[in-house]
């Protein structure tokens, strides 16, 4: 049986995504509660499994950034507390409202919108105040806060459930700035809790702050990174071993013998050295195959690093050339990626054959969302999207 019908898919290996789970935990006092960011597609790892993963194992409360998103989870049967980070449009508060949605308020507008709607459905809505203490997105500004949370507070339709912030600069080499911004959440709680309001849940660390600044867990975490198997960038200290839960994988599609001298790909950028089998891999710029997210260097050491790489993939060099792995070794893409496909060059003896499974160094962020995931556990299949079975735990034979 052929693990998917299709010719590229992502698995998704939940060993050890509970692995990271329980890793997280560790960090955390038994009164912390652990918000799990399923933001961007759970990282790329497909957010309604990864839910029904990480629910089975105890997580409770979820957050993602769009009401869509949350709207995504409740239609895969996702029944948690689910916070929305992001301010919303009329229509998207009713549909949050209706679903049972924790939204957040970081304005007067986003407070009159949730009570309006609110008060149409006859339902009470959890709320968390964003206060903005420095990152410039979105957020009431501190000195503000008090009248927003009264507001919330005293309305018949809302309960303030949370209060929190999002740190700016958590991996940056010195500490003060994000110092800075816990102590005026701190302050803002103060002033709340002197006029006898106290939010349930007082939360600012992301997976960067929950690692290197443990004393500002408070009453909650918002871990995404961490739990999909990846360090946060920067100056943040290495506590817990981490595994990787993804591997984009893709059939190959042809395999064609080149004698030595051959050119590859558009523009004929590469030319073979010797004589060699190039496998036809039906991946490329559409799935994100060699793109890469870049944004202004953040310094002089940065722009550096992207020059060297730029020249190092011109020059062919092995270090810089994207590499996929048929079975425990990697070999090289060659020549120009197309828009879905890529040429992969092999020694001429290599047992290759169209159907064989190749696994491509897709970026879990840049993978389109639309690619189907399929869950794997012990080595075999338990769940993949879309598939007509799609019961956990009814486990079949993966077979490569």
């Amino acid at each position: 049986m052929q693990l998917m019908p299709n010719n590229r898919w992502i698995e998704v290996d939940i060993d050890a995504l509970v692995h990271n789970l329980e890793a997280v935990r560790s960090l955390l006092k038994e009164n912390t509660r652990l918000i799990a960011v399923l933001k961007a597609n759970a990282y790329g790892l497909g957010a309604v499994g990864t839910a029904r993963v990480l629910a089975r194992h105890g997580v409770d409360y979820f957050a993602v950034t769009f009401p869509e998103e949350a709207f995504e989870l409740r239609e895969g049967g996702i029944s948690t507390d689910i916070l929305v980070f992001a301010p919303a449009g009329e229509r998207e508060i009713e549909k949050a409202v209706e679903q049972g949605l924790t939204l957040t308020v970081a304005s007067y507008r986003d407070y009159r919108l949730a009570s309006e709607a609110a008060s149409r459905f006859n339902k009470k809505v959890r709320i968390h105040l964003k206060i903005d203490t420095g990152l410039g997105r979105f957020g009431v500004t501190a000195d503000r806060a008090l009248e927003l949370a009264r507001l919330i507070h005293y309305d018949q339709w809302l309960v303030l459930e949370g209060l929190y912030t999002h740190f700016a600069e958590a991996g940056a080499r010195s500490p003060k700035f994000t110092q800075s911004q816990f102590e005026q959440l701190q302050k803002t709680v103060d002033a709340l809790t002197s006029n006898g309001i106290r939010p349930a849940l007082i939360h600012c660390c992301n997976s960067a702050a929950a690692l290197r600044f443990p004393e500002m867990h408070l009453d909650a975490v918002r871990i995404g990174t961490l739990l999909g198997g990846q360090h946060p960038a920067g100056h943040v200290p290495n506590k817990i071993k981490l595994k990787n839960p993804y591997r984009f994988k893709a059939r190959v599609t042809a395999v064609r013998e080149m004698p030595a001298g051959s050119y590859l790909g558009y523009y004929r950028t590469y030319r073979t050295r010797a004589a060699s089998k190039i496998a036809v891999v039906p991946v490329g710029f559409a799935d994100g195959l060699g793109l890469e997210a870049l944004s202004r260097p953040g310094s002089w050491f940065d722009l550096f690093k992207i020059i060297a790489k730029l020249v190092g993939s011109y020059l062919n060099l092995s270090r810089f050339t994207v590499k996929v792995k048929i079975g425990k070794d990697e070999y090289p893409v060659r020549g120009k990626v197309f828009m879905q496909f890529c040429l992969v060059e092999l020694p001429p003896d290599f047992p290759v054959e169209p159907g064989t499974v190749v696994e491509v160094p897709v970026k879990r962020t840049l993978a389109p969302s639309d690619i189907r995931r399929a869950y794997i556990e012990n080595g075999c299949l338990v769940e993949a999207e879309g598939d007509d079975e799609g019961v956990l735990g009814a486990k079949r034979e993966v077979v490569e």
